[in-house]
């Protein structure tokens, strides 16, 4: 057997709001390669049948009138479910304005936008500093340990 450590895949969706994927998508996922995490394409309706026990990551660019309407249809059927009960965090990079709720979102740290005309590369090291810090966080119980009375055996 290898001893080597096997790096782990890190990825994120991209939300595909339209048939044809944007010319925003191709520079944002090399940019995302360079720092090892993939950008995956996902319709809204893939969207729906992912792991739901885990956080999942997504990134939708919203900069036409066609995209906004195919991410107003996502949001109103699966993703606003899905981010109110912590299950997706989304990057919204946009020429539109925030959804509603975001400040909400934002102080659970699910939500975060952009408004484009933006450096996609700024953009993808904030997206890369919120994913890697939320992966490497680990949660621990706020309880302590419990309580366990001496023993009692007559051992001298």
């Amino acid at each position: 057997m290898n001893n080597e450590k096997i790096a782990p895949i890190n990825y994120i969706f991209y939300l595909q709001t339209k048939l044809e994927l944007d010319n925003y998508y191709y520079l944002l996922s090399d940019i995302l390669n360079k720092i090892n995490i993939t950008l995956l394409p996902i319709t809204g309706e893939d969207l729906k049948v992912l792991d739901k026990n885990k956080k999942q990551y997504l990134v939708v660019i919203r900069n036409d009138l066609s995209s906004a309407i195919g991410f107003n249809e996502v949001r109103k059927s699966f993703l606003e479910w899905a981010m109110s009960r912590e299950k997706i965090a989304l990057f919204d990079i946009s020429s539109f304005s925030e959804i509603e709720d975001a400040v909400k979102y934002q102080n659970k740290n699910i939500y975060r936008s952009f408004q484009l005309p933006v450096n996609l590369k700024q953009v993808a090291m904030a997206i890369a500093v919120d994913f890697f810090r939320d992966k490497n966080t680990t949660i621990d119980w706020p309880g302590g340990r419990r309580s366990k009375l001496p023993t009692m055996n007559n051992e001298s």
